[in-house]
């Protein structure tokens, strides 16, 4: 498995409207795309953190994201709401463990 951690850093008084539009991607996002089989979305407003931790079966299925125009949208649409471009990271996943 493979992770891709996407870091936002929203704008003064914007981090309710892109946490929003974060989250309603990511639950769209990962409804049509099966390669995708666990999306977390993490804030915290005080530090001006939006962050989405996306579990994907491979590199290549992470790495694909890149190109889709779903996540083209997503990015134009949160854009102009950033303090600091977007930060992405991706991780080979070490261990999952589950309750």
């Amino acid at each position: 498995m493979h992770v891709a951690e996407f870091t936002l850093h929203p704008k003064p008084g914007h981090y309710d409207e892109v946490a929003e539009i974060y989250s309603e991607f990511a639950a769209e996002f990962l409804s049509d795309h099966p390669a995708l089989e666990t999306v977390l979305i993490l804030g915290d407003e005080a530090s001006g953190v939006v962050r989405g931790i996306g579990v994907f079966e491979d590199r290549d299925s992470a790495d694909a994201v890149n190109s889709d125009p779903e996540f083209a949208s997503f990015n134009d649409a949160v854009g102009p709401l950033l303090a600091t471009p977007s930060e992405r990271v991706e991780l080979n996943l070490l261990h999952l463990y589950t309750r």
